[in-house]
């Protein structure tokens, strides 16, 4: 447990289990809503409780385990020293796999809270701040005793995001409340959606803009364009995301401000987005050869831009007219998975492409695998979300302007439904060939061939700062 890159190495490979496990999951609701009654009698399998933990496997065990294993490789690379603590980080993987096991089939068994992003039970949003507090700990030993003088870039996000998370939890499931984990009223409604986008803008976006700040230089062998657009983009998403979630909220009795404040800031968010868009652009520049030759660097550009379209889509949403016809419609389904299955899954399968290998100072087990996955991929998504955006219009237009009553458009969108399903048998195929080529990668440990494996990472433009 003390053996150098275990706890990130732990932390990727138990993520990519409960990948499979959470996109099987999806595709089985996929299929629910083409064939309602597919496994009436079987009360696990409910759509209710299957959605709730099929959003927690997705979320929390896939999503943001792969994450904090990034950040265990990352950290040390960008400080010049090895991670504090080695076994404190593998206790993390211990506790946060155990406590989401426990947590998910306890949805599934109807021990839930049922708020959106926040249905575990307080049992388990204790041990969830436990390793949230731990990893805070051992990350930030770990910059304090850098031999780097200078904070790169992703070293600002990282650090920031350590110390947002469990105050967003905390709040957003009102831990000081077990018996529940909720207010009254509107008020839990305030809460819960300023936690729930909250997460996503707090959580994974300022966790994983740095793997993307990272890799990128890394891959190409270029410099970061521009330390300031990276405080730019930082401290603008700090400024504008915050107030965001209430534009959730905007047909509900909340005061008129707050939504107005929502409104306001969701199209504020164009600007740190732009910044980060013309950054990592610029520094792809004379660099587009390696997008077909890297693999990581692929996926890390794939999610990269399905940030900037994610931010984008997210902050015309907010606007009154639009959000009019797409609430309560597919169409947000749909953005929350372009966000967590476009960006976030991109990213984090390209760094697991990138880390893997050099923990094992081995190269991938297949590049044709690879390929074929990415391919998959980007097919099975593009169907999947058409699925979500054409139900959602549909659904959208029926109901405000012909003033249809939601039964009666039910059988108009079973095949955009189909649609959905049938890329989401596609991603499943991807995914499980990613986590074959992982794994096989990790038992064959194939001779490294690649020197610029160990190549020094180049400095930033702007500050002089290697990572």
């Amino acid at each position: 447990m003390n053996k150098e890159n275990s706890a990130s190495r732990n932390f990727i490979l138990t993520a990519v289990l409960w990948l499979l496990i959470g996109v099987l999951m999806g595709l089985t609701l996929a299929l629910l809503f083409v064939f309602p009654d597919m496994f009436r009698g079987v009360p696990w399998l409910v759509f209710g409780r299957l959605r709730q933990a099929h959003v927690n496997t997705v979320m929390f065990a896939w999503l943001s385990g792969g994450m904090m294993g990034l950040w265990l490789y990352i950290v040390p690379r960008l400080t010049g020293r090895k991670l504090w603590s080695e076994f404190l980080g593998n206790i993390c993987v211990i506790l946060w796999n155990i406590a989401l096991l426990v947590g998910i089939v306890g949805i599934l068994n109807a021990y839930t809270q049922s708020r959106e992003y926040a249905e575990m039970i307080w049992v388990i949003d204790i041990a969830v701040m436990v390793v949230l507090i731990l990893n805070l700990i051992n990350i930030y030993m770990t910059i304090a005793n850098r031999t780097e003088p200078k904070l790169y870039v992703s070293l600002w996000y990282i650090t920031g995001t350590l110390v947002w998370m469990p105050l967003l939890y905390f709040l957003g499931n009102v831990m000081w409340n077990p018996p529940t984990g909720a207010l009254t009223g509107i008020n839990d409604a305030i809460f819960n959606w300023f936690y729930g986008h909250n997460v996503l803008g707090l959580w994974f976006t300022t966790g994983l803009l740095p793997v993307i700040y990272y890799i990128v230089p890394k891959e190409t062998r270029t410099p970061l364009y521009s330390h300031f657009l990276s405080m730019v983009a930082f401290w603008g998403i700090i400024l504008f995301y915050t107030g965001v979630g209430a534009h959730h909220l905007e047909w509900a009795p909340i005061p008129y401000w707050l939504k107005t404040i929502a409104v306001a800031e969701s199209i504020g968010m164009i600007l740190p987005v732009i910044a980060f868009m013309m950054n990592i652009f610029l520094t792809m520049r004379g660099n587009w050869n390696r997008f077909m030759t890297s693999i990581p660097l692929r996926y890390i550009i794939t999610g990269w831009a399905a940030y900037i379209l994610v931010s984008y889509q997210g902050s015309h949403q907010a606007l009154r007219s639009i959000n009019l016809i797409t609430h309560f419609t597919q169409y947000v389904p749909g953005h929350a998975h372009l966000a967590l299955l476009f960006f976030a899954a991109s990213t984090i399968i390209g760094a697991a492409y990138y880390i893997i290998p050099r923990i094992y100072k081995c190269r991938i087990y297949s590049r044709t695998l690879a390929n074929v996955q990415y391919s998959l991929y980007v097919i099975g998504f593009t169907a999947f979300f058409g699925g979500f955006l054409l139900t959602g219009l549909v659904q959208g237009s029926n109901w405000l302007h012909q003033g249809l009553p939601v039964w009666s458009v039910l059988p108009g969108i079973r095949p955009y439904m189909a649609l959905r399903a049938s890329g989401g048998i596609l991603l499943v195929i991807s995914f499980g060939l990613f986590a074959y080529n992982i794994f096989a990668t990790v038992i064959s440990q194939k001779e490294d061939i690649q020197p610029s494996f160990h190549v020094k990472h180049v400095e930033s433009r702007a500050t002089g700062t290697a990572d």
